[in-house]
């Protein structure tokens, strides 16, 4: 009687690791997946950043065209208004009233 009883407290100490053992990967993997949709979203400001920093010089310089460090950004002017283009997507719209 003294195996069988010792048996089952290896059983339950190792049925306890395991347990801790599959909680700390979830904690470490949900952990881990925030770090990457954090880093993520930092290079997407980034990119926006610079994408805007480089539409501010391409007004204040007046060119139509403007590229640095692979970025490119376009502008349409007239009288009445302003547009900046990244991509080909509208990043800036300014008007006058």
């Amino acid at each position: 009687m003294v195996a069988i009883k010792r048996q089952k407290l290896k059983a339950y100490i190792l049925l306890e690791s395991l347990l801790t053992l599959a909680v700390f990967a979830l904690v470490t993997s949900l952990l881990l997946s925030a770090i990457n949709q954090g880093r993520r979203q930092q290079i997407q400001d980034y990119e926006q950043q610079e994408v805007l920093n480089l539409a501010k010089m391409a007004v204040q310089t007046g060119q139509e065209e403007l590229s640095l460090n692979g970025v490119q950004v376009r502008l349409v002017r007239d009288s009445q208004q302003i547009r900046v283009y990244h991509e080909n997507k509208e990043i800036l719209h300014v008007k006058k009233d």
